[in-house]
């Protein structure tokens, strides 16, 4: 019971940071943040890419924002203009990406959060194979008081063969003291990624833990039969519930497995596989 209590409390706790999440770490340029400028630029330090080579484009967005301790009280427009880090990149612009605008408009009636669009091309491309572009803010204008955060952002390109994950399949996972129960799940695309609206094998929710019903939603990607480590998953950000390091999809099977770890509490198996299997 203590545990499922102080589980709900992070969970509320993660809940109110989602919304208001900071752009400030050990890294950012402003060490007095309460009294510092604020910061723009982007939400996430990395972000995968993924798109099935098969010539088509795949549209991805950039989430960008203005965060700080005047933030609320800005009346003016902000534009945030990046480039390309070409020392920490392998991606190249036309071959592999294709940005619109290098530029964006963060307003005042989106509350300062913006999307930047990126195409990732795949005409030419064979699958499997990835490429790494890094942006990093170079100016920004229009409000006082705001400059870029300092953080960059790692796109991992990540270029699929075909691949058909979709369907209702039944979770079951080998951390559980007593047997996993099995779950019915679904699995559906996600651009270029994979949904799983339980996506820890039932492991926080049925059956493994106190909290009965709790679902733990994953994005996963799929390169070629294996599953690129993730930590897309619902309660991975706050409570480390979930994490993929690796995994493999049986496309004759309709099998997908995935190696799962935890390091919320040690009264909690601390890591466990994952069996999906396909209705």
């Amino acid at each position: 019971m203590k545990n499922y209590k102080k589980l709900l409390t992070i969970i509320g706790l993660s809940l109110s940071l989602t919304m208001t999440s900071c752009l400030v770490d050990d890294t950012a340029p402003s060490d007095a943040f309460g009294t510092g400028p604020n910061l723009a630029g982007f939400n996430a330090k990395s972000q995968n890419l993924s798109a099935v080579a098969d010539g088509s484009e795949y549209m991805y967005d950039i989430v960008m924002e203005v965060k700080g301790p005047t933030s609320e009280e800005l009346s003016e427009d902000v534009t945030v203009s990046i480039a390309v880090v070409p020392e920490e990149s392998t991606a190249v612009e036309g071959v592999h990406y294709r940005f619109d605008s290098s530029s964006i408009t963060l307003t005042t009636g989106s509350n300062y959060l913006g999307t930047l669009p990126i195409t990732v091309i795949t005409d030419g491309i064979e699958a499997p194979a990835s490429e790494v572009l890094t942006l990093e803010v170079t100016s920004t204008s229009g409000a006082g008081n705001v400059i870029g955060n300092g953080n960059k952002i790692t796109l991992n390109f990540v270029y699929q063969c075909f691949a058909d994950l979709s369907g209702t399949y039944i979770a079951t996972n080998n951390g559980c003291a007593n047997g996993s129960i099995g779950v019915e799940t679904t699995i559906e695309a996600d651009g270029g990624a994979w949904f799983i609206a339980i996506g820890d094998g039932g492991f926080l929710g049925y059956g493994c833990t106190a909290n009965p019903g709790l679902n733990n939603w994953a994005r996963i990607t799929e390169l070629c039969g294996e599953i690129l480590p993730s930590d897309d998953l619902q309660y991975a950000p706050c409570c480390s519930i979930g994490n993929i390091s690796s995994g493999t999809w049986d496309a004759e099977n309709g099998i997908l497995t995935l190696v799962q770890s935890q390091g919320f509490t040690g009264n909690w198996a601390s890591d466990w596989v994952s069996t999906y299997t396909r209705q």
